[in-house]
Parts: structure tokens; sequence; C-alpha cells
């Protein structure tokens, strides 16, 4: 079973990447790239690619991490300096949230350090460094 036309729009917009939405389907990347093209879709367009992103890391209903930048990052685990956050992404037990877009990179930041300072008084975000 493939993806329908109208959930590989959703997938999109929801800033997933085709090997995320691959796995659902439990086929390969480059099939959902055959689908894109098939339903003239573009996935730029759908993703807003150009904005910057705030998004949150869940875990066991709580925000673990409040992070911002292109699209993709909130589902990069490579780059993650703690390794437990790390693992915790790679095994898929993280759940991803994008909460705001932003067409200026500082408007992102800024917003994020808002973000940051408001779960860290809940006791939340632990895998933030404390930014004041």
């Amino acid at each position: 079973m493939l993806p329908t036309k109208e959930q590989l729009i959703q997938y999109l917009s929801d800033k997933m990447t085709n090997q995320d939405i691959a796995k659902i389907y439990g086929t390969s990347f480059q099939k959902i790239i055959q689908l894109i093209k098939e339903f003239d879709l573009n996935p730029d367009e759908l993703r807003k690619v150009n904005n910057f992103t705030v998004y949150e890391h869940w875990l066991d209903g709580e925000v673990v991490y409040v992070g911002s930048g292109v699209w993709y990052r909130c589902r990069r685990y490579t780059n993650r300096r703690n390794s437990v956050h790390r693992e915790l992404m790679e095994e898929g037990k993280i759940q991803y949230k994008i909460v705001e877009e932003f067409e200026i990179e500082e408007d992102a930041r800024e917003y994020e350090v808002l973000l940051i300072d408001k779960y860290k008084e809940l006791g939340q975000a632990k895998f933030n460094k404390q930014i004041h």
C-alpha cells in the first residue's frame, strides 16, 4: 500500500522527509520520489523550504527539546550533541511538532528562546542547554 496524493500532500506539508514517508509504507524513498513526480507535486513548495521553523521534540507527553532551523532539522539526529537525545531519535521514540514558521531566521531564533525559557520553567526541555 502506498500513500494517496492527498496523504502525500499532507506528509510533505508536515515537512516529513521522503525516508520518513517510505518507512510508514514499508517502501523505498525512491518510490516516494516517483510518486511525487507521478502526482506532479512540488515538495519544496509544500514543505515551504525557504521558511525557518521552530519545533519541539516530545517524549512521553513532555517537551524534551526545542529547536529551530530549516524544514528537515527537526528530524535530523546525526548532529545532536546529547547522546541520549540522539539515541531516542534514532530509535523513533521522539515525536516531532513544528510549532511556528518564520521567513526571517532571527525571528525563529527569538521564538525558540522564548519557548525554551517557558519549558525550562515547567521542568521540561531537558535536552536544551540553559540559555540565560
